[in-house]
């Protein structure tokens, strides 16, 4: 991965550093900017915030880089993302500058190889980089993790991070729907971005980020390759056990991206539980890991559920095993289970896997 960020030294300041970037005069009808950004390829079809200098300046600023840093190479393209472009991109968003440094380690964890982000985002399919936040700064940036923390709750910090990451994608990275991206259909999350929180506060487990090592007090991103949002909801079941299997079962459903891969050993599924559901769950299962194990061995289908041909498929390719189980998953590690939503009950989230990409975590560096 490249990583030739230089910190600010006492002796030169990011202040006094040039900016790069091509300066454009334009009259203050914020109707100018939203038509040049459509006319010029740049903008995502929503409105954009003009991103001055001083704009600029103060989200770079608080990186503690210089601002031709460059924090990764972004496909399809292949061409930089220095912090000074990352940070123009922020400020068309309206991120705040306390939060590029989020923005900034989701681009490094984008990079490693195993993300597979050239393949992300030129591929015909609709996944993208979800972003799930753990640490001390939610609240404090508006990352949602409670109710309508996948849509609707308006927090800044989701709404800025996961978009800047979109626009990134774009104006970097020059992912453009039907020139270097095959995508069929698309989704939200590729214009929006989704970024959200877990509700640590409310879970009944350890964090995701504790999960992967890390301490209680960093800030931490978990990115997945997701599908998109894949709603579930049950007012039957009285028994938590016999909800989960229907979580597991109502995952593996047959034209899942997971079943088109050579074999099931890549890629996880992010399952995304309301916090009333969760304490119903760990009743059953306090260990975590013991959840998990549950949902990998009932999220299966039986080989006659698919046609004919398609069964010799999936046996070539070793994707069956005995008794006629197709499972979704190899391991039970590959299930990633995240406590947040509201406690309005009733309903679970999953982000399917697109397969060919591992999802990264790392803690946010500071500026």
């Amino acid at each position: 991965m490249l990583r030739t960020r230089t910190p600010v030294s006492s002796t030169s300041s990011a202040a006094s550093d040039p900016l790069r970037a091509e300066r454009l005069q334009i009259d203050a009808d914020p109707y100018t900017l939203y038509e040049l950004s459509l006319t010029q390829g740049w903008g995502d079809g929503l409105p954009l915030l003009p991103p001055t200098e001083a704009r600029v300046r103060s989200i770079i600023d608080a990186t503690g880089f210089h601002p031709d840093d460059v924090v990764s190479k972004l496909p399809p393209q292949d061409r930089e993302a220095t912090v000074e472009l990352v940070a123009i991109n922020g400020a068309m968003t309206g991120l705040e500058p306390a939060a590029m440094m989020h923005v900034v380690t989701v681009l490094e964890a984008m990079a490693e190889p195993d993300f597979n982000l050239f393949g992300l985002t030129t591929t015909t399919s609709s996944v993208h980089p979800a972003i799930i936040v753990n640490g001390p700064s939610r609240a404090r940036l508006g990352i949602d993790s409670g109710p309508g923390c996948m849509g609707g709750a308006a927090g800044r910090g989701s709404a800025t991070i996961g978009r800047t990451i979109q626009l990134c994608l774009r104006n970097i990275g020059g992912q453009k729907v039907g020139q270097t991206s095959k995508s069929v259909f698309g989704q939200p999350g590729r214009t929006a971005g989704l970024c959200f929180g877990e509700w640590e506060e409310r879970s009944p487990w350890p964090s995701l980020a504790t999960q992967w090592g890390y301490r209680a007090d960093q800030d931490v991103v978990t990115i997945h390759g997701s599908k998109g949002t894949h709603a579930m909801a049950d007012i039957h079941c009285d028994d938590a056990r016999d909800l989960m299997h229907l979580l597991a079962k109502s995952m593996a459903f047959p034209l899942s991206n997971k079943y088109l891969t050579p074999n099931g050993g890549s890629g996880q599924t992010i399952v995304a539980v309301n916090p009333v559901w969760a304490d119903r769950f760990a009743k059953e299962f306090p260990d975590i890991n013991d959840a998990k194990a549950f949902l990998h061995e009932r999220a299966w289908q039986p080989l006659d559920l698919w046609p004919e041909a398609n069964q010799r498929l999936l046996e070539d390719k070793g994707r069956v095993a005995s008794g006629g189980r197709v499972y979704l998953n190899d391991r039970p590690d590959q299930f990633v289970i995240v406590v947040c939503g509201g406690q309005g009950n009733l309903h679970a989230v999953a982000l399917p896997s697109w397969g060919d990409s591992q999802l990264q975590h790392r803690a946010v560096a500071t500026g």
